[in-house]
């Protein structure tokens, strides 16, 4: 929610599922936060995502891997990133 008070309401997006990734690769939305995600949720975004020139990693920064824990951020302007996570600093372990 910390995270959600810093964005442009008028373009805050809730469920979606893998649609937002779409719209992200397409340019309509900037950024997806989402936890929890399991590996087959996610394998197919990477490249989706960063085949456009945007950067999918975890909360900490870190490129999605088999062990990740599941927290992702999409952006589709990487230096965006350092923004996103100091928004989530307060937030996650």
């Amino acid at each position: 929610m910390a995270l959600a008070a810093k964005t442009a309401h008028r373009r805050l997006i809730w469920g979606g599922d893998c649609y937002n990734y779409a719209l992200l690769a397409t340019g309509q939305i900037d950024l997806v936060v989402e936890a929890g995600l399991k590996l087959h949720d996610l394998v197919a975004l990477v490249p989706v995502v960063e085949g456009a020139g945007g950067q999918m990693c975890d909360w900490s920064g870190d490129p999605l891997h088999a062990e990740s824990r599941g927290d992702v951020i999409a952006l589709g302007d990487p230096a965006r990133l350092e923004d996103v996570l100091e928004g989530l600093a307060c937030h996650h372990d």
